[in-house]
């Protein structure tokens, strides 16, 4: 091989290379917090229930976005956080059922650097949970509801930064300082 070939060919190598660890480095970018988008949906196995029935309710956090991203594993039920349970009448106005329990929950945080607690979640993958109640629990009595679930994430931005440790602060995290998201209103009839 002449030295101009070999020039040439030492040249496209190296080019090559660079343009391998650019794409690598890419990859390992976390994502924007524009680029992570998520849907909450909720749905039972049927549309109306009886009054001493258990009502299974199904919740599904969907990766809606482009990114992959985490969730912190407190994809758990506690009023104020996490999921939240609102039930309202077909005019609008939020009713409740008698709880016998209090739903909730309190995970403990991650330890410094355990990425292991997190769920990854490819574009266009949910992560779901199944919770069942008791009609009674869901209600006060009779009629045609609508129910909707909140999610809220438990980990801050800000807490990741501080104790979450470098690999935690890598990932491209669904964190508390995102907007409550909001899922569809689920109508469902309870007979006598």
């Amino acid at each position: 091989m002449d030295r101009g070939t070999a020039f040439w060919f030492v040249v496209a190598a190296v080019t090559f290379s660079m343009g391998q660890k650019v794409i690598e480095k890419q990859q390992r970018q976390p994502s924007t917090s524009a680029d992570l988008k998520m849907a909450v949906t909720i749905r039972t196995n049927q549309p109306s229930y009886r009054m001493g029935d258990t009502v299974p309710l199904e919740v599904q956090l969907t990766n809606t976005g482009t990114s992959m991203l985490y969730l912190f594993d407190d994809v758990c039920w506690n009023p104020g956080n996490f999921l939240t349970i609102h039930v309202f009448t077909t005019e609008g106005k939020e009713v409740s059922g008698k709880l016998d329990s209090l739903r909730d929950c309190l995970p403990p945080p991650p330890r410094r650097d355990d990425i292991s607690s997190f769920i990854r979640l490819q574009p266009r993958t949910f992560f779901g949970v199944q919770e069942d109640f008791t009609a009674r629990e869901l209600v006060p009595g009779p009629g045609d509801y609508d129910v909707v679930v909140h999610y809220e994430a438990a980990l801050s931005a800000d807490w990741i930064a501080k104790y979450g440790g470098a690999k935690m602060a890598e990932l491209p995290v669904w964190t508390r300082d995102r907007p409550v998201l909001t899922s569809n209103h689920l109508r469902v009839s309870l007979r006598p």
